[in-house]
């Protein structure tokens, strides 16, 4: 099962903290879930990582999510740069962490610590990254792990203990710190309690148990601190840069009109500002991508990006035909270093075959292509999307639970920032079918459907008809249901409240109980008809095909007075209804069960 990339990096910091408890069951859920899943997981989650690294709320809760947000932000967007280089992903995502990483957190450590804050889980990680025993410049080969030791054994020595022979196992336990293996919080703890108990219990003259607590407690905020920075070192390797970019910022300050002050106030500002993101990738990338890349020449480059906005850009109208699709193939092909452009070859391949009409072959090409062997960018979520898609169009019956996570954590891993203004009424982009998981199948559809208007030409050119090969009728049960509903309220009038509306839908049996309460659209989750009624305009938007006419639905659709209106009422009548009937089937169980009762007594009566 594929899982979403930037949930397995915040996982790895979750671990890293220490904070999943030995036998914590959601370590197995995490690899088989979808991205709601991963997002529930984090709501609590970064709650649990924030109390540990701002304590003291320097930042609120709120914004510290913002900050969380922003990151998972600038990781889709520097993932959906294409990468021209024939190193693997695998050592492209490494140089991009070791760009990356660095400034990140050591503006995090600058921002949020007060330097005689103590106790803060900051404290000493700046002491240590600004200390003579942590290695910053790029030739020193210094091992974070020796100077992690040697910090902590000249932190003892600074410390007032006038009796030093209970620290014996605590200075042999520092002692022991590996490179390759980590010690556990619990065990640190454990260690320095024994320590406690030993001086507390032992026989010396002129004992001062409060001040030997309060060093003891001291050592333990160092020890478990730098403890985490190691567990963050074994991942990474990137402590020595941090260091590097945090003694420059402490010396220096944040310069905000460079590309790390830049990064600074996309983190760190108030609101959300997208258009940052440019100026803080593109050093990113010249850092650890230029340097290892293949030259690709201008015009197969310009097609790369062509290609992108093909699949993506959902408000392009430019049509491709089969000539300049040939083209683009022929380009490619012909191209210098074409084994590094063989992937988009490959989307553009499958691309012709939807010109063409050939869908179960595209749908056997995009399969047939392992994700994870694509080149960091965009072609991950480029398959992905037609993959999707074509799953959706073509076996949309045999679509359960589950059966697209995979494909959705792909889409989303590599997506870049996704923006989209859709005229909204109040309520409608907060119901729970709006979920992560949902939201990437429907802009899936949309996608490829507003990609097969740009590819398709119809055979009498006709703008009105629905290609063939677009994804068309995903609303049809809604259609039918709302039908239902359009008639019966022409027949007893607009001013018809919603307890009589409800009242009538239940008597008149004018919807199943499918239609009434469970899902009608299949490839999605909890698209019942009231969900979609609260947010009807977001649902047209995605899954309505060009040119489909879903006359009954668009009578509730719109952001004026009366629509909405109307939709309130019905969504009310709805849940009434749905009410009246769950009372009327307990009442009809119950009368079932009496009526058994009766038939056991008299058959026991007859024996």
């Amino acid at each position: 099962m594929g899982t979403h990339a930037f949930a397995d990096m915040m996982y790895n910091l979750y671990q890293c903290f220490g904070l999943f408890d030995k036998d914590d069951e959601r370590r197995e859920a995490l690899g088989n879930s979808s991205f709601s899943f991963h997002q529930s997981f984090f709501d609590k989650g970064y709650d649990d990582v924030i109390r540990i690294i701002d304590s003291n709320e320097i930042f609120s809760l709120e914004e510290r999510r913002n900050i969380f947000y922003k990151y998972e932000q600038l990781y889709n967007a520097i993932m959906y740069i294409p990468v021209f280089s024939h190193l693997d992903n695998r050592q492209i995502a490494k140089r991009y962490l070791q760009s990356a990483l660095p400034p990140i957190v050591a503006l995090d450590v600058y921002n949020t610590l007060q330097p005689d804050d103590e106790i803060h889980f900051y404290y000493h990680i700046h002491l240590f990254l600004i200390s003579r025993h942590c290695p910053h410049e790029i030739t020193d080969k210094r091992k974070i792990y020796s100077g992690v030791k040697e910090y902590l054994r000249e932190y003892i020595r600074t410390l007032d203990f006038h009796y030093t022979d209970h620290l014996a196992s605590l200075i042999n336990f520092i002692n022991n710190i590996k490179e390759s293996s980590g010690q556990k919080e619990a065990t640190i703890k454990r260690v320095i309690k024994d320590c406690r108990s030993e001086y507390d219990e032992s026989y010396i003259s002129e004992k001062d148990i409060r001040l030997n607590a309060l060093n003891l407690n001291k050592i333990e905020r160092a020890y478990l601190s730098l403890n985490i920075l190691l567990a963050f070192e074994r991942k990474t390797s990137a402590v020595t840069a941090v260091s590097r970019n945090y003694r420059h910022t402490v010396d220096n300050g944040v310069n905000y009109k460079n590309s790390y002050g830049i990064l600074c106030r996309y983190l760190y500002s108030r609101g959300y500002d997208e258009q940052l993101l440019h100026y803080i990738t593109l050093p990113f990338y010249n850092e650890a991508v230029r340097p290892v890349s293949v030259m690709i020449e201008e015009k197969p480059y310009l097609y790369v990006h062509k290609l992108k906005w093909l699949v993506f850009n959902t408000g392009e109208d430019n049509k491709y035909s089969k000539w300049d699709l040939a083209e683009m193939a022929s380009c490619f092909n012909a191209a210098a270093n074409s084994d590094v452009l063989k992937p988009y070859s490959q989307l553009l391949q499958a691309i012709i075959f939807l010109n063409q009409n050939k869908t179960e072959e595209a749908f056997h090409l995009v399969n047939k292509i392992p994700l994870d062997t694509l080149p960091i960018g965009y072609l991950p979520s480029a398959f992905s999307v037609i993959k999707l898609a074509l799953k959706v169009k073509l076996e949309r019956k045999k679509i359960k639970n589950k059966t697209l996570l995979s494909i959705i954590n792909s889409t989303l891993s590599n997506q870049g920032t996704i923006t989209e203004l859709i005229a909204l009424t109040p309520g409608e982009n907060n119901s729970i079918v709006l979920s992560a998981d949902n939201m990437t199948i429907m802009r899936a559809i949309k996608m490829y459907n507003h990609m097969i208007r740009k590819v398709s030409y119809s055979s009498e050119d006709s703008p009105s008809d629905i290609c063939p090969q677009a994804i068309f009728g995903v609303l049809d049960e809604i259609e039918c249901a709302l039908g239902k509903l359009n008639i019966l309220i022409r027949e007893t009038g607009a001013k018809i409240d919603s307890n009589e509306l409800a009242r009538l839908i239940v008597k008149n049996k004018t919807l199943t109980a499918r239609e009434l309460n469970e899902n009608l659209v299949g490839v999605l989750d909890k698209c019942t008809l009231y969900n979609f009624l609260s947010s009807i305009n977001v649902f047209i938007n995605y899954l309505r095909c060009p040119e489909e006419e879903l006359g009954h639905i668009r009578i509730f659709a719109g952001v004026t007075e009366k629509p909405r209106r109307l939709r309130g009422k019905i969504c009310e009548a709805l849940r009434i209804a749905s009410e009246i009937r769950r009372e009327g089937e307990f009442k009809k169980e119950g009368k079932t069960t009496r009526r058994q009762q009766k038939s056991a007594g008299a058959a026991r009566k007859s024996k």
